[in-house]
C-alpha cells in the first residue's frame, strides 16, 4: 500500500493518524529489503547521535581536566554532557529530519532539511555540552576543591574570564567539531534524502505492478 497525503480520498483508501502513517513507513523502511536503498534513513540519525556524543566526551574531558578533578563525578558528568547529546540527537533527527522526510509533511528543500539538521546537530553537539560541561566542571571543583575558582560573589564577570581562560586553548577543538558536526549532518541528510527519493520511487513501482497484476488477473 502506497503511502501518501490526499484531500480527495478514495473509496478503498485506508486512513491513517500521523502516528499509525509513521509507524507504517518505519515499518516499510525496517523491513525494505535491499539495505542499500534504506542505510541512511536507518542509520543515520544513530550516525549523528554518536557524533555529538564524541564531542560531549572531548568537551567534558577538557573542562574535567583543566579543573583536576580525576575520577571525581565522573558519572554525573558522562550521563548529561555525553550520553544525552548522542541520544536527543538520534530522537530529534530521526523525527524532525527522517519522519518529515519520509511523511512529507512539509514541501521543503533539501537545503532546508539540511539547515534545520545543522541547527538540531549544533544544538546538541556543541551548545547544549558547552553549557553544562563548565557549569558541572565548576561544581565538581567547588564541592571537592581540586581548582581554586572564582567565588560567585566576585561577580560573574570574573567567572565568565576565569571561564573564558580556561576555554582559550580548546578554541580551535571547538572550531574544528563545529565543522565536522556542519559536514557530517549535511552530508548524511543529503544522504538520506537520496535514499527517500530510491526508496519512494521503488515503492511506487512496485504498487504499480501490484495494480497491473491485478488488472490482468
Amino acid at each position: 500500500m502506497a503511502l501518501m497525503k490526499s484531500k480527495e480520498i478514495p473509496e478503498d483508501a485506508v486512513v491513517l493518524d500521523e502516528v499509525e502513517a509513521t509507524t507504517y513507513i518505519w515499518d516499510l523502511v525496517d523491513k525494505w529489503n535491499s539495505i542499500s536503498d534504506v542505510w541512511a534513513l536507518r542509520y543515520g540519525p544513530s550516525v549523528l547521535g554518536g557524533v555529538n556524543a564524541f564531542a560531549g566526551i572531548l568537551i567534558n574531558r577538557h573542562y574535567r581536566n583543566k579543573l583536576k578533578l580525576g575520577t571525581y563525578g565522573f558519572y554525573s558528568s558522562v550521563i548529561p554532557i555525553t550520553l544525552m547529546p548522542g541520544l536527543m540527537t538520534t530522537l530529534f533527527h530521526r523525527h524532525l529530519i527522517t519522519s518529515d522526510m519520509l511523511l512529507m509533511k512539509r514541501d521543503m528543500c533539501p537545503i532546508c532539511y539540511e539547515v534545520r539538521s545543522a541547527a538540531i546537530q549544533l544544538s546538541f553537539g556543541i551548545a547544549y555540552p558547552m553549557v553544562l560541561g563548565p557549569t558541572a566542571a565548576l561544581m565538581f571543583a567547588n564541592r571537592y576543591s581540586t581548582f581554586r575558582i572564582p567565588d560567585l560573589t566576585d561577580g560573574p564577570k570574573v567567572v565568565f574570564q576565569f571561564l573564558r581562560n580556561i576555554t582559550k586553548r580548546f578554541h580551535n577543538t571547538l572550531v574544528t567539531l563545529t565543522v565536522f558536526q556542519l559536514v557530517a549532518s549535511s552530508f548524511i541528510t543529503y544522504l538520506e534524502i537520496r535514499n527517500n527519493f530510491t526508496f519512494r520511487r521503488k515503492l511506487t513501482e512496485i504498487e504499480k505492478d501490484f495494480d497491473n497484476a491485478e488488472d490482468v488477473n
